[in-house]
């Protein structure tokens, strides 16, 4: 098995149709893969990206603050529960969240962490202002493999040498055997060493899938 680390700022659409790609490959190339935080509110000094457009503000805004006090949950569930419960957590939020109609902010905390089996009091974490320290950690191993003040999704590959990169933005996501094309695809890049950076404009917006 190899180790894979995915950051993530559970806000993003982008990193949410990713994750569902990477737990499609995950099984049939032998990936072990765990959610690491990566907090945009963190990122953007509790402002936003300057590509936001002025009437998305406040809108992004409030998404990247409950996101932060989500990515906080997760930091507690790992030390009480480990990296699976962090798995159940993530897998909970992305259809609750990314829909028009998704609960208010503290009971859509309070339903993910009843659907991932975690006791209800892990919910004082979401303000609990000592889990940004592992948070910040973490961000810092995305920065080392994905570039200064990088974007979610960042993936690092624990192979020999460890090797990683920002991305894969992508929608839709491939399935099938263009799901394992595309990770192969991404392996022979991220191992190259002399190998920096594909970019083309963002046609498609995200639309994350919510089954």
């Amino acid at each position: 098995m190899t180790d894979v680390e995915f950051y993530v700022d559970p806000s993003c659409p982008w990193a949410w149709i990713t994750a569902r790609w990477i737990r499609e490959v995950a099984p049939q190339r032998d990936l072990a893969v765990t959610w690491q935080s990566y907090c945009l509110e963190i990122r953007d000094d509790y402002g936003v990206a300057p590509t936001v457009p002025e009437s998305h503000r406040d809108v992004v805004l409030a998404a990247h603050a409950l996101s932060h006090r989500m990515l906080r949950i997760f930091e507690a569930a790992r030390v009480v529960a480990g990296d699976d419960a962090v798995d159940r957590l993530y897998d909970a939020w992305g259809p609750r969240f990314f829909r028009r109609d998704r609960p208010a902010d503290d009971a859509l905390l309070a339903a993910c962490l009843a659907a991932a089996g975690l006791e209800a009091t892990l919910v004082d974490a979401a303000d609990d202002p000592k889990w940004d320290a592992p948070i910040t950690e973490a961000m810092g191993v995305a920065y080392a493999f994905g570039g200064p003040k990088t974007q979610t999704p960042t993936i690092v590959v624990r192979a020999d040498p460890p090797h990683g990169f920002k991305g894969p933005v992508m929608a839709p996501a491939p399935t099938g055997d263009a799901a394992l094309r595309l990770w192969d695809a991404l392996m022979v890049l991220s191992t190259e060493p002399g190998f920096f950076e594909v970019t083309r404009p963002r046609r498609n917006a995200p639309r994350p899938p919510v089954e």
